[in-house]
């Protein structure tokens, strides 16, 4: 039964402390990330706009009532000094209504801001969407940026490893006369380095897992532990630099937004003409009028409205070209942005091929320096080589496990840039 249970907690432990994957960090930065729910906030306040639109075709009905105070009732004057009683008693009377509005012909205008305002809510859905895209990128860039600094400091370790043991070896070596001092005084000073350098590498190391709690909205000193294994091959399909590029074209979802926005400004745009057609309305309604004479004083009614305003002073025109304007600045925004990620698109792949064909090679110089150190601290043993050409080779071991590093993850960088960069993140 004890077993059991110490089985069971040690299974809580390690789950509580298991490795946080790429997808699973994905998922937390969308849940909680600041300017996903800013643009979902503004997405649900573009859906209402788009609401209201609609609205406008809708019947509007109305309540009116008033009381007035006259400072003397008025009456009827028929003539030869002869007058009717007052027309409200007590010099105040009291109306009521109700009145119901159907439009009928607006000049196009409300069916223009219902356009208006479905591109307008296309053009949020796009903006949305590339947030979210912006997020997991920058999610992704911190999560192997943690990674990086992680092995940049595995690398230091393991040189203030190597270092101590040959200092200690020189150490030895020069109390029995068997070398100079030169040898343990040049192996110190190369440990010294190397220890700044390990500190560094602490100090990057926490810096990097502050700024990915930071991006995922959590405490900059919650404990930061990541999976290595990056799955992102499955990200975007190997095509070629000229399908990626018209991949871009169709996916980005920046585009798409522009466009949509250009398209919801013509729409205002021909929403702010219609102000100077005609505009037609069927009116009915109820109406209350306190009185002492008129044989009755509620009255239903019927009608229709007619507003036509043919001349404005330019007010409709200007505001309608003012939009048009803006269209235009909105479409030419596009033209460039397309051409930018046309630039991103290739740089992304240039740089993926490049760490592709570094990280074919690292690997290799990584045993052949590991080796070389192997042979040089032998020769160094026997005599057959100086110390300088140990501190060299552990030097070279050093930058060959950093280039690989390098490598590694600057292709699972170049894969997620390509990924964003095609608008298939």
């Amino acid at each position: 039964m004890r077993s059991l249970a110490l089985f069971v907690s040690l299974l809580l432990v390690a789950t509580s402390v298991s490795a946080e994957t790429i997808s699973e960090a994905w998922a937390s930065a969308l849940a909680s990330h600041r300017q996903l729910a800013a643009a979902r906030s503004n997405r649900d306040a573009v859906g209402a706009e788009l609401q209201r639109a609609e609205a406008e075709r809708l019947p509007e009905l109305g309540l009116v009532s008033s009381f007035t105070q006259l400072d003397e009732s008025p009456s009827f004057d028929f003539g030869g000094g002869q007058t009717s009683q007052k027309l409200f008693a007590n010099d105040n009377f009291v109306t009521a209504g109700v009145q119901l509005s159907v439009p009928v012909y607006a000049g196009g205008g409300i069916g223009a801001g219902i356009d208006a305002a479905e591109y307008a809510a296309q053009a949020s859905d796009g903006q949305l969407a590339a947030i979210i895209e912006d997020i997991k990128l920058g999610t992704g860039e911190r999560y192997i940026m943690v990674l990086r600094a992680e092995s940049a400091l595995a690398v230091a370790e393991s040189n203030v490893a190597t270092l101590t043991a040959l200092t200690n070896d020189a150490k030895n070596r020069f109390e029995v006369g068997d070398v100079p001092k030169n040898d343990f005084l040049a192996t110190s000073v190369s440990l010294a380095n190397a220890e700044q350098r390990r500190l560094q590498a602490e100090n990057a190391l926490d810096y990097a897992r502050a700024a990915y709690n930071r991006f995922l909205n959590r405490p900059l000193d919650a404990v930061v532990s990541l999976d290595p294994t990056l799955a992102l091959d499955d990200l975007l399909p190997n095509e070629g630099l000229e399908a990626l590029l018209d991949i871009a074209r169709r996916e980005r979802d920046e585009l798409s937004a522009l466009t949509s926005q250009a398209a919801s400004l013509r729409e205002q745009s021909t929403a702010a003409r219609s102000r100077s057609r005609p505009q037609l309305a069927v009116t009915g309604g109820y109406m209350y009028l306190e009185n002492q004479f008129l044989t009755a004083d509620q009255f239903w009614m019927a009608g229709v409205a007619f507003q036509w305003a043919p001349f404005d002073g330019g007010r409709s025109r200007h505001q309608a070209d003012a939009f048009t304007y803006r269209a235009n600045a909105v479409n030419h925004a596009r033209e460039d942005l397309a051409s930018r990620i046309e630039l991103e698109v290739r740089r992304a792949w240039n740089d993926r091929l490049e760490a592709r064909n570094r990280a074919k090679v690292t690997d290799t110089a990584v045993e052949q320096a590991v080796e070389n150190l192997r042979v040089v601290r032998d020769r160094y043993a026997a005599g057959a080589s100086s110390n300088v050409e140990v501190l060299d080779a552990e030097a070279l071991r050093q930058q060959a496990l950093s280039n690989r590093d390098d490598a590694r993850y600057g292709l699972a960088l170049a894969k997620l840039r390509r990924a964003r960069a095609a608008g298939l993140l």
